[in-house]
């Protein structure tokens, strides 16, 4: 049976611009458009509207076969344990993703940065936790280390997913303008 392929991560860790690498992969992407790129997304966010609902209703996933969804963490510990999956799991520092969260909200949330950053750190665990006991083979990809060294980061995508492909057809997704609100 083919996996499906996740693609995982905080918000504002790079998922996004892991699907449209991915979106130039052999691989199919699921999203449904519905939420529109924007200037915090220019490129899109590449995301289905079933997956807000997976807490209750993961059936989605069955169709998913082969395909690449974006689900970001914690929502991955509902995933239907029956159905096989590979993950590729964007990892960004909590700091920048906070920062982040702070402007596209047009909120200032410094007071409860500390707050925010213990919240995340157990999803993320809770997260690993998951694929650890499931037995879901993971890649973790540095959203700096993407931006900074395309090539050694898409070389370790294209090995873990088996995909036949060489880094440089990837490389024109990963625009390091788009590299904001840095520590």
């Amino acid at each position: 049976m083919s996996a499906v392929t996740i693609v995982t991560g905080l918000p504002r860790s790079g998922t996004s611009l892991m699907m449209q690498i991915l979106e130039k992969s052999p691989l199919e992407i699921l999203s449904d458009g519905i939420r529109q790129k924007d200037t915090n997304n220019p490129e899109g966010y590449y995301e289905l509207e079933a997956v807000k609902g997976i807490v209750k209703d993961n059936s989605f996933l069955k169709s998913a076969t082969g395909k690449v969804v974006k689900i970001v963490a914690p929502l991955p510990i509902f995933m239907d344990k029956s159905l096989s999956y590979r993950v590729i799991f964007m990892r960004r520092e909590i700091e920048e993703i906070l920062r982040s969260q702070e402007i596209m909200l047009n909120k200032d949330q410094q007071a409860e940065r500390e707050k925010f950053a213990t919240i995340y750190e157990t999803h993320i665990q809770k997260t690993y936790q998951f694929f650890v006991s499931n037995n879901i083979p993971y890649l973790d990809v540095s959203y700096k280390e993407l931006i900074q060294n395309p090539e050694n980061e898409l070389e370790k995508i294209i090995a873990f997913l088996g995909i036949d492909a060489v880094w440089q057809d990837f490389a024109s997704a990963v625009n390091p303008s788009l590299y904001r609100n840095r520590i």
